[in-house]
């Protein structure tokens, strides 16, 4: 039934009006008069079966403000403000991402669209078979509570071709009915078994596993409606190992790069073999090192470093960086692949790289001894101050001549046995110091190493340590980084920007909330970085496990970081440049960095027209995401593997959030995350969540807040959520710091 709200019949004018200009003024009258048309035809309707009743039209009620609900239009990108007019998209429809809420509701988030717009709500009898994670077309149709509603009417792309299906039943007149698994929701699928053979059909019991294609079609059993799928195998019946394939049919990931014309494969990089290898720059001579994991295979980045005689001269430090463009040609086969995995997926000690190994390992990689082609970035650098005074960027040719891995630099900067690693740590040393006055914030969190055994199963697990080598790698590429963006802002490229933005003004009241729970003598008074960092300091002197959850509570307040074509500065790291140049073997965003970077060089057209760019920062951005997402249930997998395998029942953990239906701690054994159900904790049917920092246990008749320590009693492991399921051992817990 077609709605008749005033916001629906603004939706159904501008729909008219798409690729045209229009006003409020305009579109209030149009509205009017529909409406006006649509009371006058229902008069009609009604005066054939009934004697015609006299009545006067007083004018359109809007049921929402329409310049708010063209101000949430133009958030989606469907209007662009032009002074007093608007421009009307074309096609007036919106591309947008499906997900579904815990109790199976669908929702799609519009590609490209401001932060601050809502998520469109999409009810379910206009999802037209939808699935969460798949790409679709969308329609709006009306606007409720503030939130848009809209029908899909086209999926562009499926999230992934298969999925993994627990079966709920035996075959019911040749059908089998189940659940699909590591979705969003888990909504219901099923596939006949007419066809398949008698010793197959026998295999499907209760709680098996299955792996399924879906037809993006839906089919009627039992009075319910199920995705209708076709069986491919049982999960058990490979030779694979079963979690990794898990995660790769969860995020459609494919670790064989597909058979692509690659340039120059097999080939060694000399004059006769590099077309352009005389406008290069050969820097063989200069003496040039890498310092990469110990099973790094892909070497991006190498660092060579000058220090003219003179203590008032600037060192001239060079970030060389493999040059993947002119490998990869745009809109080549090769660059499409690249495109659209947009990153390389590291998934525990195995990876899906975004060039094929031919490239990313071999020709691109800045191997040890071997001619290879660079992108150089040259900075002339206050040894003192750690500023950049001059730079400069070219095409060259290197030979890394030491290959030094994390532990082996970290070794060798204590002495003098390198001649160039000592002056490179005191340089980048005052780099960091500065850049952490100027604002940087930096959050001390552990972060855990794992160590696999020959089944790929974590046999131990280590804290990294923070190591010199790691955080000199770290602030030479910013510095390349910095330069960089610098340049293509002022030359107005058109390129890719990282850009971070401030933290919300409204997450003020709850951090300032945690230094007066625990007892904290701080109050931030704004978002400025140098404020940030001060609070960081204070919580520091209060003691560890403060400083750990306000850091983590911290990381929770930030906006993630994105593509973006607008050069709007890095927050967190307190620069107002800052783009990826340093990683175009494994990010997409960088390659594009390259190639602007080389047209402004030589002064040529720029690669990407303005809206090219800004698909592609969604998109790049969403595969970052998607890449974070992978690589996080990875490593949770492997965790409570590692749980499991240990026969350990018994652990201390410390609150780090509540829900109303359980709370979170953090297993101090192990950095891996534990739940405790409200069952274990009420007798009522939820938790009283009194504020952001505390719970209230009924069967302790108090509240309990963050950072408290308990005892725990292993419950079960759910190994398809990816948790661990504790119960409380009452009489063992320590109270959070500063409460009584």
């Amino acid at each position: 039934m077609k709605n008749n709200t005033s916001t629906a019949r603004i939706l159904d004018f501008l729909r008219k009006r798409a690729g045209q200009k229009i006003t409020i003024k305009q579109l209030i009258k149009e509205v009017n008069s529909a409406a006006e048309k649509n009371r006058k035809q229902k008069t009609r309707e009604k005066s054939k079966n009934k004697r015609k009743q006299k009545s006067r039209f007083s004018g359109v009620k809007f049921e929402e403000d329409p310049s708010i609900v063209l101000a949430d239009l133009e958030l989606l990108g469907l209007l662009q403000k032009h002074g007093s007019s608007f421009l009307v998209k074309k096609p007036f429809s919106l591309e947008a991402k499906i997900s579904f809420s815990p109790s199976g509701l669908y929702f799609g988030m519009p590609f490209g669209a401001d932060p601050e717009a809502r998520d469109l709500f999409i009810p379910p009898s206009m999802s037209g078979h939808a699935l969460p994670g798949d790409r679709v077309r969308l329609n709006l149709l009306d606007r409720k509570r503030a939130r848009f509603e809209a029908e899909v009417t086209q999926i562009l792309h499926r999230d992934r071709k298969f999925y993994r299906m627990k079966i709920l039943s035996r075959p019911v007149k040749d059908i089998v009915p189940g659940v699909l698994l590591d979705t969003q929701g888990q909504p219901g699928g099923c596939f006949p078994v007419r066809g398949i053979a008698n010793d197959t059909k026998v295999r499907f019991k209760p709680d098996r596993v299955v792996i399924v294609e879906l037809s993006g079609k839906s089919v009627k059993h039992q009075s319910a409606h199920f995705f209708d799928a076709r069986f491919i195998r049982f999960e058990d019946d490979t030779d694979f190992d079963i979690d990794f394939q898990r995660i790769l049919l969860k995020y459609d990931l494919d670790p064989v790069y597909p058979e692509l014309p690659v340039p120059m494969e097999g080939m060694e990089l000399e004059p006769s073999t590099v077309s352009d290898w005389n406008q290069r720059k050969d820097l063989r001579e200069l003496y040039t090192i890498t310092i990469d994991g110990a099973d790094s295979k892909d070497f991006d980045d190498a660092l060579s470093l000058e220090m003219p005689d003179g203590r008032r001269k600037p060192y001239r430090l060079y970030v060389h960086i493999a040059d993947v463009s002119h490998f990869v040609e745009k809109n080549s086969p090769l660059d499409e692949e690249a495109k659209a995995r947009a990153t390389s997926y590291y998934l525990g000690n195995r990876v899906v790289p975004m060039l094929p190994p031919s490239l990313s390992e071999e020709l691109c990689s800045l191997v040890a001894g071997k001619n290879r082609l660079a992108f150089t970035a040259c900075m002339e650098i206050d040894p003192a101050k750690g500023t950049i005074q001059k730079s400069e960027f070219y095409t060259s040719i290197i030979k890394v001549d030491k290959r030094y891995t994390y532990t082996q630099a970290e070794e060798l900067l204590a002495g003098s046995k390198d001649p160039i690693l000592p002056d490179l740590w005191k340089l980048t040393e005052n780099q960091r110091k500065q850049r952490m006055k100027s604002g940087r914030i930096d959050l001390t969190i552990p972060e855990p190493k794992f160590v696999f055994g020959e089944d790929d199963q974590v046999t131990e697990i280590q804290m990294k340590p923070r190591l010199k080598s790691s955080m000199l790698i770290e602030e030479c590429m910013l510095s390349a980084n910095i330069a960089v963006a610098s340049f293509l802002r002022k030359k107005k490229a058109n390129t890719l920007y990282r850009v971070h933005e401030p933290m919300n003004e409204e997450k003020l009241e709850t951090l300032n909330a945690f230094f007066d729970i625990y007892k904290i003598p701080y109050k931030l008074k704004s978002t400025d970085q140098k404020d940030v960092q001060k609070a960081l300091q204070a919580v520091e002197k209060k003691g560890s496990l403060e400083s750990r959850i306000f850091n983590m509570l911290l990381l929770r307040s930030f906006m993630q970081a994105a593509y973006r074509p607008e050069p709007a500065g890095h927050w967190g790291l307190g620069f107002e440049d800052y783009a990826h140049f340093t990683s175009p073997i494994r990010r997409y965003p960088d390659l594009i960095v390259h190639r602007s970077l080389k047209a402004a060089l030589k002064r040529k057209k720029q690669p990407y027209q303005e809206d090219e760019v800004e698909l592609l920062g969604s998109h790049t951005s969403d595969q970052e995401r998607r890449a974070m997402d992978a690589e996080r249930d990875v490593w949770k997998l492997k965790l409570v593997r590692y749980i499991e395998s240990t026969g350990k029942e018994e652990f201390t953990g410390f609150l780090t959030g509540f829900r109303p239906d359980r709370v979170f701690l953090e297993i101090e054994e192990c950095p891996v995350e534990g739940i405790v159900e409200a069952r274990h904790l009420t007798n009522d049917t939820e938790l009283v969540l009194p504020d952001p920092f505390s719970v209230y246990i009924k069967k302790l008749s108090r509240p309990a807040f963050l950072g408290e320590r308990w005892h725990l009693k292993l419950e079960r492991v759910d190994i398809e959520q990816l948790r661990l399921l504790f119960v409380p051992v009452w009489g063992k817990e320590k109270r959070a710091f500063g409460k009584t």
